[in-house]
Parts: structure tokens; C-alpha cells; sequence
């Protein structure tokens, strides 16, 4: 018997969401570790180049070095297009449906929009918070936190433009808009799940950092066996926090879904 949890028959309370997001988290996780896996890997192509030179690049120096650049912007684009994948395959897992790799090509075929939305998104927020930055003290620390309230607002009515995407397949600035409209009135309830979802991977993430500082005290002088175990266990705990964090989004989107249609119906 397949197992049914989004889309979500009713609105759901704050305890009802983050139930519905941790099952929807176990009941995908295992067909869905190996896109958190390679998103998470695409994501810090320009760390690995970092770290093979055994140096680490200051923003400005980045800006001059055209391979750093091109792992940047390629490994972002495709974590983007992977993560969206692992959007479509645990709504599939969740829904009931069999998961193939139709959602790899689905979201392959849908990059441009993903793309898009993606740059149009970091470019709204970006021009709120940039600009103050290149402003002398006292006024830089004034401006930005002046205008960081708004770009914070903006980041989560935003947040849904890329599920509404992959999920309604609507149009890039549709996508933008619906997501706007499925916030407004509901931003503190989004906002609130995403801000558990942070506490949860962080407390994880910082657990299992204890956990290796116990085991090797001085990872430096660690035999190379020591070090890759450690970067497989980072990997796999970033890939389990990317797949919880999708949950969570999922999970948002389909409450506040539901909450529009009962409110306009």
C-alpha cells in the first residue's frame, strides 16, 4: 500500500506541518539521498578547487580567477537543477507515485525557467543589501540594517517561486507572483518552519561535529582514510539537511496551497 502525505487534504497546524515534513523526509530519504548527494557536491565544486590549491580565494581574487568562476556558476546552476529534481522526486514519494528518472529529465528540460527564477530571486534580495555595504561607517552598519528587514521579508515570500515552478509548472514571473500571493498573510508561518528546519540541521550538523572533534582531535595529522571519512560523513549530514529542508519546503507549500484555495473558494 503506497503511503499518501502531500498533497495535504487541509490546512495544517504548526506541530501537523512538521510532522507531515519529517515523514515526508524518512519515507523519501533513501530514493532521495543520491540527488542531495551530487546537489550538495555541484554546490561546492569552487570549495573542492579551493581546497585541492590548498588555498582559500578572497572574494576579490575569486572575481579574477576564471576557473573558480566557472565552477561558482556552474556548480550553482546545477545544484539548482539537481535540488529541483529532489523537489520532484520526494513530492512523488510522498504523493504515492513510483519515482523514476523522469524527474531528472523534468527538471533537466525546465533549467532555463529554474535558472531564471533563481537569478531573478538573489538579484531582488541582493539589490536591498548590497548598496549599503559600499557606504563608509557608521552609515554602512545603519543602511544595511535598515534594509536587511526588508531583504529578509523578500527571501521567504520568495521561497516558493521554485516549487510553484516544478510543481504547477506556471511561468518564471508567475511562479514569483503565486509565490508572493501564497505568503501574504502567511509569511510568519513560512518564516517560522524555515527557522526550525535551520535549528534542527544545525543542531544535527553540530552534534556530529562534536562527535568527529572527539574521534580526531587534530584532523591535520589524521592519515588521508581518517580525513575522507570525515568528508564523506559532512557529505552525507549537508545531503540529509537538503533533504530536510525540501521537505519542509514541500510541506509549506502545500499548506499554504490548500489555506488559498479554501480562502478563495
Amino acid at each position: 500500500m503506497s503511503i499518501t502525505i502531500y498533497p495535504p487534504a487541509r490546512p495544517r497546524t504548526f506541530a501537523e506541518l512538521l510532522d507531515a515534513s519529517l515523514k515526508i523526509f524518512r519515507v523519501s530519504l533513501p530514493k532521495c539521498m543520491p540527488y542531495a548527494t551530487i546537489a550538495i557536491l555541484f554546490g561546492e565544486l569552487s570549495t573542492l578547487y579551493d581546497l585541492a590549491r590548498g588555498q582559500l580565494l578572497t572574494p576579490r581574487s575569486a572575481m579574477d580567477d576564471p576557473v573558480w568562476l566557472t565552477l561558482y556558476c556552474g556548480g550553482s546552476v546545477l545544484f539548482f537543477v539537481i535540488w529541483m529534481a529532489l523537489l520532484l522526486r520526494q513530492s512523488a514519494v510522498a504523493a504515492g507515485r513510483p519515482a523514476g528518472s523522469r524527474d531528472l529529465l523534468d527538471a533537466l528540460r525546465q533549467a532555463p525557467a529554474i535558472v531564471a527564477i533563481s537569478l531573478i530571486a538573489s538579484i531582488t534580495v541582493a539589490v536591498l543589501i548590497v548598496p549599503p555595504l559600499t557606504l563608509a561607517e557608521p552609515y554602512r552598519s545603519i543602511a544595511f540594517g535598515a534594509m536587511l528587514v526588508p531583504a529578509i521579508y523578500l527571501s521567504v515570500a520568495l521561497s516558493l517561486a521554485l516549487p510553484t515552478r516544478m510543481l504547477t509548472g506556471k511561468g518564471v514571473l508567475q511562479s514569483l507572483l503565486y509565490s508572493l500571493r501564497l505568503i501574504r498573510g502567511n509569511w510568519w508561518r513560512a518564516a517560522v518552519m524555515y527557522i526550525v528546519a535551520a535549528a534542527i540541521i544545525a543542531a544535527v550538523s553540530l552534534f556530529v561535529a562534536v562527535m568527529a572533534a572527539m574521534v580526531l582531535p587534530n584532523p591535520s595529522h589524521a592519515d588521508a582514510a581518517a580525513r575522507a571519512m570525515l568528508v564523506a560523513v559532512a557529505l552525507a549530514v549537508a545531503a540529509m539537511g537538503l533533504n530536510f529542508y525540501t521537505a519542509i519546503l514541500l510541506s509549506v507549500f502545500g499548506d499554504l496551497e490548500v489555506r488559498r484555495a479554501g480562502h478563495t473558494g
